[in-house]
């Protein structure tokens, strides 16, 4: 069992390294966070005059965001801001990954030759989602590397000070292994849809949809102040949870996402504990929902 589940998964490897479908939107993602960054370093650059020169400045936010985009443009609070697009911007790519992922075998009549080699689904359907896992840490790992790149070019053209410590090498991982699971089960949800519809517009909408009411689910959180009922309630949805772990990761490289967002109120939202264990829940579920997807649709050609 071993044995097969790792031969699907670099037979899967090769399949996603090869498609054309995953360069572009790694580049897409890529081109998306420096497009972010270099965005703030400009909103930086006016306030501080050093895009212009002399004393001419365009004041457009507060002194606090201006020191908490500062942090954000250095190391280490840059690999708190690439994880952050990792888990927002990232997302939508890894979603439209996983669609055309699965979905493409429904549609070029593939699943039909990989089941006859591989018969159990289920090895066929966890290969699937640890490739994805895979495909998703090398890019994260590229975006920390650019990220990094990019934070060393405005330390020395803003004059931001960087101080990269053992202690922030060392959070690194922890900040990618939590990454890689806030996305899971918006990875889980896409390939169950991409199974229920048999093709990868399936997957795309169901995920793209899904992604949309949880984010506009999440904005539910402010009404937690009513009642501890009504609180616990409103964290039983997915979105506070993943909001909790994003912020979690930003701490952990100092940076404080509320003084940016200020609907964002951290006092509403849920544990670690409680986070970790719904991430868990939705995720389980939507795993076992793709898995019986996959056993019950009839496997057809392409069509």
């Amino acid at each position: 069992m071993i044995t097969d589940l790792r031969n699907l998964i670099a037979a899967e490897w090769l399949k996603l390294s090869r498609r054309p479908l995953s360069w572009v939107l790694l580049g897409v993602f890529l081109g998306l966070m420096l497009l972010y960054l270099a965005t703030w370093a400009l909103v930086v650059m006016l306030h501080t005059g050093a895009l212009i020169g002399g004393n001419t400045r365009f004041e457009v936010l507060s002194p606090a965001q201006i020191v908490e985009l500062q942090r954000q443009l250095s190391v280490p609070g840059i690999f708190g801001a690439v994880l952050g697009q990792v888990n927002s911007t990232g997302g939508i790519c890894a979603i439209i990954l996983a669609a055309g992922f699965l979905g493409s075998d429904y549609t070029w009549g593939t699943l039909r030759v990989l089941l006859t080699r591989a018969p159990h689904r289920g090895a066929y359907l966890l290969a699937k989602l640890i490739t994805l896992q895979i495909g998703i840490l090398v890019t994260i790992l590229i975006a920390l590397l650019i990220g990094a790149l990019f934070a060393l070019v405005c330390s020395s053209t803003l004059g931001l000070p960087s101080h990269l410590r053992p202690g922030d090498l060392l959070a690194l991982p922890v900040g990618v292994l939590r990454s890689l699971y806030i996305i899971l089960p918006y990875v889980m949800l896409t390939l169950a849809s991409a199974a229920f519809g048999r093709s990868a517009l399936a997957g795309v909408g169901g995920g793209l949809i899904f992604l949309a009411l949880d984010v506009s689910a999440g904005s539910l959180n402010t009404i937690g102040v009513v009642s501890p009922l009504v609180r616990w309630l409103v964290n039983l949805l997915l979105q506070p949870n993943i909001n909790t772990l994003v912020v979690l990761n930003s701490q952990l490289f100092g940076l404080d996402q509320s003084v940016l967002l200020s609907s964002l109120d951290l006092g509403l939202l849920p544990s670690p504990l409680h986070a970790t264990l719904v991430i868990a829940a939705y995720s389980g579920f939507f795993f076992w929902g793709a898995y019986r997807l996959l056993l019950r649709r009839d496997v057809v050609g392409a069509y």
